[in-house]
């Protein structure tokens, strides 16, 4: 239809143009023979250039025709070119979709190329370090194999030299509850010696069934003291029993260690596991004043709740310290008492009248302690209870004593770490390093736990990897528990009545010295310097001074005081 409307336009307007002359010229011939033929008939010359007029318009109509079909294959071609070119359009964001997809695909592809090509080439650098590790082990091996169980040995060898400004007759260890007395002999020489009774040897064995670990760990040293020991020609001192323990660890948390061990009391380091206890850096074998620790048999069990909380309950062997003066007649039970040393036994020295045994207690010391590490610190909540026995005028007296306690070890910077602790209760002053009494007697010869305090504060400084710098300060008090017998003596702990006299004379023969603690304190720093650490073990040098002053309750007026300077080194080799 808008073919033929535009054909008929194209012809009106190609009449109007091109055929317009020859239109005139026909319409005038034909007036002219009109006219003529009203006087004479048309010739045949005229009506030839009628014909050619009229054929002339016919080809001028035909080549407009020509040319609107044409213009007509034109926009054909255009639509054509135009269908085709969308298509293509299509064609080609089709192709780009799926080049961007394919392109996704590919990327995802290469970064997971790269990440396997990460995990072996972390693969390849572990098991090479493995194998070097092997290898290393192999040339160098800090554990043995022995029928599935590993053992790792350890230890080390010391030489220690020891110096006080007053005579205590000790070794490494001191002895901070009986410093000499200003004014006594003691007090007046001071002591040298050197050691190496200090020297430590130990054994940790390790196996697994299923998914328990058992483990069990022998440590020794030779701080004993057999009767026949001496210094004179060989130091024939005996290997003593620190450390001898078995332990099941369940893969559900729970624990059980049976043996001797740190005591529960003791503050751990890390976590609530033995071999992790915290112990001070000193060289002295007995510490520092204010120090809670025991080593002794135990039986554990132990929680782990996260990673975050442990909790532990132990019963631990008993032992009573007794101190009072004017004592009542036929008291038994205490590690002093003629039943102590009689009948002959493994525990007493070698049935002496007068020597020193082992209390007879009723039950175990009960000990539990919950630790916390909130990811800062580490800190211990710790309890004691105990039960007391003694047998007098033909009757059993029965008391009960017992603690609480706090610990804490704050990194207060990567180099430096905060130790604070304490305890406080009655009848504990065994557990204290100044081993201080438990109970006295009242003139009856019932037993009266005595009110103790231990408190220990230190820091310690690790300004490089082979240096360690430390300072403590302790102090242990032990309350009075005065009573007056029949006779009108004291009797008791700390009596006002106790006859003190004695206790500044260089020889004393008739005058007593019935002084007891009241309080000690000491100020311990000293250093750790570690000149060789490597495959062949680790040698160390350190040096250690401490001030102890022991105070003691005032008796007829008189108040003893001991006080004294320590210095000692130490040399130690320790196993790899």
């Amino acid at each position: 239809m808008l073919n033929g409307k535009i054909l008929v336009v194209f012809t009106a307007v190609l009449i109007g143009t091109l055929g317009y002359p020859h239109s005139a010229r026909a319409a005038a011939v034909q007036q002219q023979a009109t006219t003529r033929g009203k006087k004479h008939a048309i010739t045949s010359i005229q009506m030839k250039e009628i014909e050619e007029a009229l054929r002339e318009q016919t080809r001028a109509i035909q080549a407009l025709q020509e040319q609107v079909q044409s213009r007509d294959r034109v926009i054909d071609q255009l639509q054509k070119r135009v269908d085709a070119l969308q298509d293509t359009f299509t064609a080609t964001q089709q192709k780009l979709d799926l080049n961007a997809i394919q392109d996704k695909q590919a990327a995802k592809t290469t970064q997971n190329e790269v990440a396997e090509l990460k995990a072996v080439t972390a693969s390849t650098a572990n098991a090479f370090q493995e194998s070097q590790k092997q290898i290393a082990d192999f040339e160098h091996p800090t554990q043995l194999r022995f029928k599935g169980i590993t053992l790792t040995p350890g230890g080390f060898l010391e030489a220690a030299g020891i110096y006080r400004t007053h005579n205590e007759n000790g070794d490494v260890g001191s002895t901070y509850g009986n410093i000499p007395f200003s004014g006594t002999a003691n007090a007046s020489l001071s002591e040298f010696r050197g050691s190496s009774r200090q020297s430590r040897i130990s054994l940790l064995a390790e196996g697994q069934v299923g998914s328990t670990k058992l483990s069990g760990y022998y440590e020794m040293d030779f701080l004993g003291a057999a009767p026949t020991a001496n210094e004179v020609q060989s130091n024939s001192f005996n290997p003593r029993q620190r450390q001898l323990w078995a332990q099941a660890e369940l893969s559900n948390g729970w624990s059980f260690v049976g043996g001797q061990t740190w005591g529960l009391l003791s503050t751990n380091r890390q976590g609530l596991a033995p071999r992790q206890e915290y112990l001070p850096l000193t060289i002295d074998s007995q510490y520092v004043v204010g120090l809670t620790w025991t080593r002794q048999w135990g039986a554990r069990v132990t929680k782990k709740l996260n990673n975050q909380t442990w909790i532990a309950f132990a019963l631990e062997n008993p032992e009573t310290a007794l101190s009072v003066t004017h004592p009542p007649a036929n008291v038994f039970g205490f590690n002093n008492s003629p039943n102590a040393t009689s009948p002959g036994s493994l525990l007493t020295l070698n049935n002496t009248p007068g020597a020193t045994g082992v209390s007879t207690d009723m039950a175990p010391d009960l000990i539990a302690k919950a630790v916390f590490e909130p990811g800062w610190g580490h800190y211990e909540v710790k309890a004691v209870g105990r039960l007391f026995r003694d047998r007098t005028n033909g009757n059993n007296n029965y008391t009960a004593g017992g603690g609480f306690g706090l610990a804490a070890i704050l990194p207060a910077h990567k180099k430096i770490d905060l130790v604070f602790q304490g305890l406080t209760g009655s009848g504990i002053g065994r557990y204290g390093a100044g081993a201080g009494p438990d109970v006295t007697l009242r003139p009856d010869g019932s037993i009266v736990p005595i009110h103790a305090l231990q408190a220990l504060g230190g820091a310690e400084f690790h300004p490089a990897p082979k240096l360690d710098l430390y300072a403590y300060f302790g102090d242990e008090y032990y309350g009075r528990a005065a009573y007056i017998d029949s006779a009108g003596k004291g009797v008791g702990y700390g009596s006002p009545l106790n006859d003190n006299s004695g206790c500044h004379v260089e020889v004393p023969k008739s005058a007593p010295c019935d002084a007891q603690n009241r309080n000690l304190w000491q100020a311990q720093p000293g250093f750790w310097y570690r000149f060789y650490k490597g495959t062949g073990g680790t040698m160390q040098l350190g040096v250690s001074y401490s001030y102890t002053h022991r105070a003691t309750w005032v008796g007829m007026g008189i108040e003893p005081i001991g006080i004294e300077n320590t210095v000692i080194t130490s040399f130690r080799y320790y196993l790899p």
